[in-house]
């Protein structure tokens, strides 16, 4: 089976606030000064059995900053061209894609392309190795290193072969971490009362001592996922998630017939840097996702008569799609501004002292709920316009 091994890396020029059309990443390389994981994670592919392709997605956080993004990482790249097949693709290459996708007649799906968001780039990563005509893409992120040989095996092993009356069109793997556990570290902290997604997710992840090898999930990493041909071609990554793109990929999968399993002798080493935006920007971003998800799985049930929002889903993502997640939102929004800013809420004598001092969350969840409404059944419209488009790309090759 032929296969891309596909590395999307960010980048930015500052910390702090974001700039008009700014993306938020979790932890993108600052340009000056950042200490880069690319390269440990290109070295560690040196090793791997097996012949492979290493695509390396240079993602610019700012629109401003992306020629130097295109030159930093291609000086990265240069040292590993006589023992990698590895290729970049910039925003320059993306200029390129757009015209090839225009001459095929496919000038809407062109436009619907980008390099800006989760969604849209973990798109780029399936993309490109299906018009590269290969049989599967393998999602690595840059803050991860390879540390089996047989990692490409292991992650092709099951692909395209039928598990419980269905094709299996994805693989999950799992993260590991310094220490050898794959458990995450658990906060003390105030809010974790309501809003613990450290340990929701640690005991979903009980799954992995399982004796089977392969066994149902609710969630998959999207730095150590393996996707068949077939399963790019019919489902896409959400553009509108603003992040958990790789379990609301695993949901769609299963949604349009397809099984996603995780693989329990499959696991890559993930030794990320600090977080940028502490609790509040990370939880920001959760609320948007987490609302977005549970009103687009409720529209995925009525358009294809599913159940998807069931058991199957706790504990995780299922504590947070639940219909308390708005009173789950405002508790934990509360516990956190007390803790992050005891002035404020603390001294408030009045009722509208109070509720000036919780209006940040209040605000967070009616921007969160409108950007919910507003968007979550403009995926369906996306994945037709992808399914079309693919389809009439079959056999076409695209190289950058």
């Amino acid at each position: 089976m032929k296969a891309a091994i596909c590395i999307p890396t960010y980048w930015t020029d500052r910390v702090g606030r974001l700039r008009p059309g700014e993306t938020v990443y979790d932890h993108p390389t600052l340009l000056q000064g950042g200490q880069e994981t690319l390269t440990r994670c290109l070295k560690s592919l040196t090793s791997l059995k097996g012949e492979f392709e290493v695509y390396v997605l240079a993602v610019p956080s700012w629109p401003g900053i992306a020629s130097q993004v295109e030159k930093k990482v291609g000086k990265l790249l240069e040292p590993f061209k006589g023992e990698l097949n590895v290729k970049g693709f910039y925003p320059s290459s993306l200029k390129k894609l757009k015209r090839f996708l225009q001459r095929k007649g496919l000038g809407r799906f062109s436009r619907s392309i980008s390099l800006k968001g989760y969604g849209n780039v973990r798109n780029l990563c399936i993309l490109l190795p299906y018009l590269a005509g290969l049989d599967a893409a393998i999602l690595v992120d840059d803050d991860e290193i390879v540390t089996e040989e047989d990692f490409l095996h292991k992650g092709l092993q099951f692909l395209g072969r039928r598990w419980r009356g269905k094709p299996i069109g994805g693989v999950a793997g799992y993260y590991v971490y310094r220490d050898g556990n794959y458990r995450l570290k658990v906060s003390p902290a105030p809010w974790s009362l309501v809003w613990d997604k450290a340990s929701l997710m640690n005991e979903a992840f009980k799954i992995i001592d399982s004796r089977r090898r392969l066994n149902p999930t609710s969630f998959a990493f999207g730095g150590c996922m393996a996707i068949h041909r077939s399963l790019i071609r019919e489902v896409c990554f959400d553009p509108w998630i603003t992040r958990g793109e790789d379990i609301d990929y695993l949901l769609c999968a299963k949604a349009y017939g397809f099984e996603f399993p995780l693989d329990n002798q499959w696991k890559i080493l993930h030794d990320p840097p600090p977080k940028q935006r502490g609790f509040w920007g990370e939880f920001e971003q959760d609320v948007y996702r987490f609302l977005y998800q549970r009103e687009k799985l409720k529209l995925l049930e009525e358009k294809l008569g599913l159940n998807l929002l069931t058991g199957e889903l706790d504990p995780f993502p299922g504590y947070f799609l639940k219909e308390d997640l708005e009173g789950k939102i405002l508790l934990t929004g509360i516990l956190a501004l007390a803790s992050l800013e005891t002035g404020r809420l603390l001294q408030a004598k009045t009722f509208r002292q109070l509720a000036q001092a919780l209006k940040p969350v209040s605000l967070l969840l009616q921007k969160a709920r409108k950007y919910a409404l507003k968007n979550a059944g403009k995926y369906f419209g996306f994945r037709e316009l992808w399914l079309k488009a693919l389809t009439s790309l079959e056999g076409e090759y695209f190289s950058w």
